[in-house]
């Protein structure tokens, strides 16, 4: 791992600060909900004893007896806008909440019942596939057909049945069921309901008694839409009509099926309730905006609600560029209990998603409580519930919700002061590391620079090193490169004159021994002491062509270093020394392919000879009798390309990187003349003198070796 990444990681430990500024945030945050529940239970509390004082305007009716679906009673939901009568209920608002009937031979029944201002307003859906038409001149007590009976209570306590059915689905008035000898007088009773023939709850027609007819009221409209499964119907009644009981059932004709409510069968039953005229008004003069509040009677059932829960418009102050932050320290909302109450419509009109609230809120038992909730849309919402007591007893309560957005917007502005400052005191402490591991990274890259090109391309080793006179560790390095450079460069030294020392040393024990060998020679020998003779003699050849190599490889490099330079035509060198090549090897063939224009070079045209020979003297060595040389000069970005390839074998893939060194030698057996491996580290010598480079290779074709030097043009 670098040092640059190692003080990052160093640098990353800071980042603690931003944790502990999120841990802060969050207990924030707990004191904060503490704060907001007492004030919205101080809230709650408020209007429970402002409306407790007025119960008239609050509780429509003193009936306290429970609230029983099962038993036909029906919550009325009050409704901000006169839907259309079109057997759909989805402009109902958000107040659909249908309640299955009672079946009597597995018919399925839902009914929703509503009111405006001026009407009630009956949704049934009935699922039955087979429709059965109304009849003409229909009489209700012999004739079986699919109808919806309604029983209504008027204001008055009379009772008055009417029906919904039809020939062909559309638009049509109720149908009301009346006596003959009653027909001048209204409605029959409900007492006398067997003397006219009324509908047993299985869906049978009745036995026949005094005969009844049928009589259009057209102030009650219908509309009935037939469907895949069965049929809707939506109606329309006057307020005008409507008591405090409505009694409904549905009848399937053709399997004399039913379902719903007769009062007949539960005369205590088919209660109305509902919501309180004017209470939504009253209730929203006490909350303001981001709070939904709703007040439930003892059966749990909305008497008014207003406000609403929605979050803060956009473009609102909370959401000035501080909204992200919630994501870091987000509240986790998915194991908080879902509202109890309708959280209201989104657009911010009264009236909650649900009539009744699911179980019994504590408020009814006459105690007060706040909790945590979990909105509709996952965000968290605050409840608080207060009992309000009329003469000692719980006649219902108040219910207030409140979204957590000026809470979140405390939260996220002292999470944002926090975070900024502490993301620039990390931000600072990481640039200062990294600036300081950047500089660090800078002088041990010097450092390592000048090791790697200690030794220069001309052998000379380099004995100063960057950062030496600092007084740090790098310093220190640095120093103990320069001691072990001095040392290595006079260790080359010594080896640099060895050979020539050698060579000195050498020659006069060698003449000595080749002028006894000439001395023993001429005084007569026998043919056995002549073989010893003779090789004696090989050997002594030998030791001279060795010394005569030592000593001119440390020539080279000294001529190599006081030749002088001048401008010359590197083509026409090539071309004269060509035709010394085939007149000295004629055994070998010789390609050339030379630029038809002069190539001028400035350096020293004996070395360039020089370093030809020594590449086609290599390439003789490797080439096959029936083998080709080929010499090639060709000019390519601002250089010379001279290639000398040669067929033959393959360079071994390891040796490649050793073939230029000095003394490197790998020939096996190829003839009986010395080699030392030192005419490739001349041609290398000759090649850097002239600021070129020398490399070697293989054919692309897999035919032999190549060898190119590049020379830098004039």
């Amino acid at each position: 791992m670098s040092i640059r990444l190692q003080l990052l990681v160093v640098a990353l430990i800071t980042l603690v600060l931003p944790w502990a500024g999120c841990q802060y945030a969050r207990e924030l945050e707990s004191a904060l909900r503490d704060s907001q529940e007492r004030s919205l239970l101080a809230s709650a509390g408020t209007i429970a004893n402002a409306l407790s004082a007025e119960p008239k305007r609050v509780f429509r009716n003193a009936d306290l007896r429970a609230f029983e679906a099962r038993g036909g009673d029906l919550y009325v939901h009050p409704l901000a806008n006169q839907p259309l009568l079109d057997g759909y209920a989805e402009d109902w608002g958000n107040s659909k909440d249908l309640v299955t009937l009672p079946s009597m031979a597995g018919l399925r029944a839902r009914v929703q019942v509503g009111s405006t201002e001026r009407y009630l307003y009956i949704y049934v859906e009935v699922d039955d596939a087979h429709f059965d038409p109304e009849p003409n001149d229909v009489q209700p007590d012999n004739d079986l057909f699919d109808r919806i009976d309604v029983w209504l209570q008027g204001p008055d306590g009379k009772d008055t049945r009417y029906f919904f059915a039809t020939a062909a689905p559309g638009l049509h008035a109720a149908q009301q069921w009346m006596k003959d000898d009653a027909a001048s007088n209204g409605a029959a009773s409900i007492g006398e309901a067997a003397s006219i023939g009324e509908a047993p709850s299985n869906g049978e027609a009745p036995s026949s008694g005094d005969a009844s007819r049928v009589q259009a009221e057209p102030r009650i409209q219908a509309c009935w839409l037939q469907t895949s499964q069965g049929y809707h119907l939506e109606a329309r009644i006057p307020l005008s009509f409507v008591g405090d009981r409505l009694w409904i059932a549905a009848y399937d004709g053709g399997a004399k099926r039913s379902a719903g409510f007769t009062p007949a069968a539960n005369p205590e039953g088919g209660r109305l309730f509902f919501s309180t005229d004017g209470l939504d008004a009253l209730l929203a003069t006490f909350i303001r905006d981001g709070t939904h509040a709703a007040v439930i009677d003892t059966n749990a059932l909305t008497l008014g609600s207003a406000g609403s829960v929605a979050a803060q418009p956009a473009g609102s102050a909370e959401e000035g560029g501080m909204s992200w932050y919630r994501t870091l320290v987000e509240a986790d909302a998915s194991y908080l209990p879902p509202p109890a109450a309708g959280s209201g419509p989104a657009d911010g009109r009264p009236g909650g998603d649900v009539a009744r609230i699911a179980g019994r809120p504590t408020a009814l038992s006459g105690e007060p409580r706040a909790q945590w909730i979990r909105g509709e849309d996952g965000r968290m919402l605050l409840s608080a519930a207060a009992p309000i007591v009329v003469d000692g007893v719980a006649r219902g309560a108040v219910l207030l919700e409140q979204n957590a957005e000026q809470m979140l917007a405390l939260r996220t502005q002292a999470f944002a002061r926090l975070f900024h400052l502490t993301v620039l005191a990390t931000a600072t402490a990481m640039t200062v590391m990294l600036a300081f591991a950047a500089w660090m990274t800078f002088r041990i890259g010097r450092l390592r620079d000048a090791a790697e090109h200690a030794l220069g391309s001309d052998g000379q080793i380099r004995l100063t090193m960057p950062e030496s006179r600092s007084g740090d560790e790098i310093g220190a390095l640095a120093r103990g490169f320069e001691r072990l450079l001095a040392r290595l460069d006079e260790h080359t030294q010594y080896l640099r004159t060895l050979g020539g020392k050698l060579s000195h040393e050498l020659r006069t024990p060698l003449t000595i021994v080749r002028s006894s060998l000439d001395n023993l020679e001429s005084q007569g020998l026998q043919e056995e002491q002549r073989s010893y003779i003779t090789r004696a003699r090989e050997g002594t050849q030998r030791l001279q062509a060795i010394l005569t190599s030592l000593g001119a490889a440390a020539r080279v490099e000294e001529s190599i270093k006081q030749a002088d330079r001048s401008n010359f035509d590197l083509r026409e060198l090539i071309a004269s020394t060509l035709l010394a090549y085939r007149g000295g090897f004629p055994d070998s063939k010789f390609e050339q392919e030379l630029p038809d224009d002069p190539c001028l070079l400035r350096g020293a045209p004996d070395l360039i000879a020089q370093l030809l020979d020594k590449l086609i003297e290599n390439a003789v060595d490797f080439c096959p009798p029936a083998g080709a040389i080929r010499i090639r000069l060709a000019r390519a970005s601002g250089s010379f390309v001279l290639q000398v390839s040669n067929d033959g074998p393959l360079i071994a893939a390891w040796v490649l990187p050793h073939l230029f060194e000095s003394l490197y030698e790998q020939r096996s057996g190829r003839d009986d003349k010395p080699h030392f491996g030192l005419g490739l580290y001349i041609v290398k010598l000759i090649a850097e003198f002239h600021g070129g480079t020398a490399r070697a290779g293989n054919r692309e074709d897999g035919g032999g070796a190549v060898f190119t030097v590049t020379l830098p043009m004039i």
